[in-house]
C-alpha cells in the first residue's frame, strides 16, 4: 500500500528525481558558462610578448639553415612578425604570417657562411590583426 501511495504522490508532483538531477545539472552548466563569459568580457587581454630562439642549424647548398622558434606569451595574436638573425656580419630575415596568443611558430634563416653560424636573434616588429 505504501508503494501505491508513494507512486501516486510522485504523479501528483509530476517531477521525478531524475528530472530534478537533470535540472540541477543544467543550472550548474548554465551558471558556469555565464561565469566564464563574464570573466572574458571584463578582463583585459595581455598584448603579444614575442621571444625568438634558435633550435637547430643544418648545412645546405647555400651555406647553413638555422631553424628558429618564435613564441608568444601574450593573449593577443601578432601578425606579420619580422625576425632577424645576424652572424659573422651577415643578416638574414624572415616574416611569419602570424603567431597566435600563447602559441609558437617556426621559421628558417639562411646564412651563406661556411662555418656553423651562432646568430644573434631578435624580433623586429609585428602588427595587430
Amino acid at each position: 500500500m505504501a508503494r501505491k501511495e508513494k507512486a501516486q504522490k510522485q504523479r501528483k508532483t509530476g517531477v521525478s528525481p531524475l528530472q530534478r538531477a537533470c535540472a540541477l545539472a543544467g543550472l550548474l552548466i548554465t551558471l558556469g558558462v555565464i561565469g566564464v563569459l563574464a570573466r572574458e568580457a571584463f578582463s583585459v587581454p595581455a598584448p603579444a610578448i614575442l621571444t625568438v630562439k634558435a633550435e637547430a642549424a643544418r648545412p645546405a647548398q647555400a651555406g647553413w639553415i638555422v631553424d628558429v622558434m618564435v613564441a608568444n606569451q601574450g593573449d593577443l595574436t601578432a601578425a606579420a612578425v619580422d625576425i632577424e638573425g645576424e652572424a659573422a656580419g651577415e643578416r638574414a630575415t624572415a616574416t611569419l604570417d602570424y603567431v597566435p596568443g600563447h602559441g609558437r611558430k617556426k621559421a628558417s634563416l639562411v646564412f651563406s657562411t661556411n662555418e656553423r653560424p651562432e646568430p644573434k636573434l631578435r624580433v623586429l616588429g609585428w602588427a595587430e590583426p
